[in-house]
């Protein structure tokens, strides 16, 4: 039987446009892995970055168990790739680098841009740290400034990740515009919002820039005698510690609290969120008339809060999300900061059992020193109106004693019978034309007024003589000071 040896071009032509289908398909399929479509909220789009593939882990030096209540100083001394675990999702938010990237099992899979943050030593400064997503709305409505927030993921109180704002017409907010979150292109955002689960860990990444600040030269100024149990006298950019007594105890420090409770109202509750406190809380003149309410911005009782030391508004910004959480934020963030011997049982400080040392007090003056001086702005404001949502209007004066002090930075006084007198403050002193600011803490004082100002002026005469001395002795001849540093 003969053999058919002819070519079969039918069967050819069929198997070569299959090929052709599936090659087609094949670089489609890969390509739009890449593509980055365009926004439906923003006016102009950043292009996002490409999809990336690494062949190897991002390294990690570090085998710290990394979570929301990481001190910041532990935080300031990681870089990202510290900070990716080798197995799971993890998101990495750089401030610095404004990219986002996204990791599975510890290799990098995609980066993005981020195109705004919080303002920097605002209210909405976006808070670095360690955090998991708690929230994921395809649309999240902010009722306080009526936009809508595509694929929004929460983070931390009021911070979250998302798309292009909007308003209700469909018009998008104004590119300047932001309220503390992160942002990204909205076709971005959908991409970060479909690759993360509710647990999924985020580190959001902006350390603290240092910038390198020679010790201060001390006099021979003698150190005055105090009142306090405890007391603290240290320089914030170099964590110096000039004059100390019983820097190491844990005392009470009765309405010094209010400082971390004004930090916590603003990184937890929007600034436009309306609480209700009474006329009689409200106001030290006004009558007590049972029932009757006011109602103002959580923004506008940050200011009773902290000049007028008011206990009620605390109790009130404490139970908007119900206390006992408020107190968990409360110690939380206490522990981020590194206050590792710090303890809050209440938001107003009543409590005896909030207690702290002079070392923890100096890191939260520090930390918002440098990052959320606005807190420190209201607590040297002389005089403040409140204006309430029925247009009553109720007049706040500045308890804080140095409050008129041209070089008062910020601070907080405080009395209970279990804490006596406390009080942290934070001036700026020019040395040989250059503003050098210094923490002063004192507890279980007799007079926090007379101690401060005691501890302040030797303060001020003892570098004074240090800087004269400095400019006239030979520099090679001179020892470097030495002083016990406080780690930031």
């Amino acid at each position: 039987m003969s053999l058919d040896h002819s070519f079969d071009w039918k069967a050819f032509t069929f198997s070569a446009k299959i090929l052709l289908v599936c090659v087609v398909a094949g670089v489609l399929g890969h390509f739009s892995l890449l593509y980055a479509a365009r926004s439906n909220a923003a006016p102009v789009q950043s292009p996002s970055l490409i999809l990336i593939q690494e062949t190897h882990p991002a390294p990690r030096t570090s085998s710290l168990a990394l979570s929301t209540t990481t001190s910041q100083r532990i935080i300031n001394t990681l870089s990202i790739s510290d900070a990716v675990p080798p197995v799971g999702k993890f998101v990495a938010a750089d401030l610095i680098t404004m990219v986002l990237t996204l990791y599975q099992d510890g290799i990098a899979i995609a980066k993005y841009p981020i195109l705004t943050k919080g303002k920097p030593d605002s209210p909405y400064e976006t808070p670095a740290g360690f955090y998991t997503v708690l929230t994921k709305e395809p649309d999240h409505f902010n009722a306080g400034e009526q936009i809508h927030m595509p694929w929004s993921m929460q983070f931390y109180g009021n911070y979250f990740i998302h798309g292009w704002p909007y308003f209700g017409n469909g018009s998008p907010v104004n590119s300047s515009y932001s309220g503390g979150c992160i942002r990204l292109n909205t076709d971005d955002a959908e991409k970060v919002y479909s690759f993360v689960d509710k647990g999924t860990g985020i580190f959001v990444y902006d350390p603290i820039r240092t910038v390198s600040t020679p010790s201060l030269v001390l006099g021979t100024t003698p150190a005055p005698a105090v009142s306090a149990a405890s007391y603290l006298v240290a320089d914030i950019d170099t964590g110096d510690v000039f004059l100390e007594q019983n820097a190491g105890d844990t005392r009470s420090i009765a309405s010094v609290t209010k400082l971390m409770t004004a930090l916590v109202a603003n990184e937890t509750i929007m600034f436009y969120k309306k609480i209700a406190v009474t006329r009689a809380e409200i106001s030290h003149t006004q009558p007590k008339v049972p029932g009757a309410k006011e109602m103002f911005p959580v923004g506008e009782l940050l200011y009773p809060l902290l000049m007028e030391s008011n206990n009620a508004v605390a109790d009130r910004l404490s139970e908007y999300y119900g206390a006992a959480g408020f107190i968990n934020w409360m110690n939380a963030t206490a522990k981020a900061l590194d206050m590792q011997s710090t303890h809050f049982a209440d938001a107003s400080g009543i409590s005896s059992e909030n207690v702290s040392t002079t070392d923890d007090l100096f890191r939260l003056a520090t930390y918002l020193a440098n990052k959320k001086t606005f807190i420190f702005d209201i607590t040297r404001t002389p005089t403040k109106k409140l204006i309430s949502e029925s247009g009553n209007v109720y007049p706040v004066e500045n308890f804080n004693v140095f409050s008129d002090s041209a070089n008062f930075i910020g601070g907080k006084v405080g009395k209970t019978a279990a804490a006596a007198d406390t009080m942290v403050s934070v001036f700026s002193v020019p040395i040989n034309g250059v503003a050098r600011r210094v923490v002063i803490v004192v507890l279980k004082s007799d007079n926090y007024t007379t101690d401060t100002t005691a501890l302040a002026d030797w303060f001020t005469e003892s570098v004074q003589e240090g800087a004269t001395m400095s400019a006239t002795a030979c520099v090679t001849c001179a020892p470097p000071p030495v002083y016990r540093k406080i780690q930031q």
